[in-house]
């Protein structure tokens, strides 16, 4: 089940729309520290989507850098795509932050959180 949120006017829990879905992302997502990553596949896991629903919807960030969704990966620790300059870009804005990656795109294990145990932490 999609996690829930209330609806004031009718006064019960319901599914969100699309566009509360995107705020619940982004607002994950920035709870993302600088030095780690999460992963499409971990964002996707708490909320009960689909990882591409999560790739999807922080494709149309609006808001790159403050929404950092460039600390965002696949679960195979690659970097992925980047809509603002794509790979190269992401890859530098991440080792400016701190992150390891090596010679195949691929982040250093110490760098990578589960974001529901980040959850838990706070």
């Amino acid at each position: 089940m999609v996690i829930p949120v209330f609806d004031v006017d009718k006064k019960v829990l319901r599914k969100p729309t699309y566009e509360e879905l995107k705020e619940i992302v982004y607002a994950i997502t920035s709870l993302v520290d600088i030095g780690f990553v999460t992963t499409y596949k971990s964002i996707a896991s708490i909320l009960d989507i689909h990882p591409r629903l999560v790739a999807r919807i922080l494709k149309e960030n609006e808001k790159p850098i403050i929404i950092p969704c460039h600390r965002v990966i696949r679960s195979n620790r690659d970097i992925s795509g980047y809509s603002l300059g794509g790979r190269v870009i992401k890859r530098k804005l991440l080792e400016i932050e701190g992150v390891v990656i090596d010679n195949n795109d691929k982040v250093d294990k110490k760098h990578v959180i589960d974001i529901s145990e980040l959850l838990n932490d706070r």
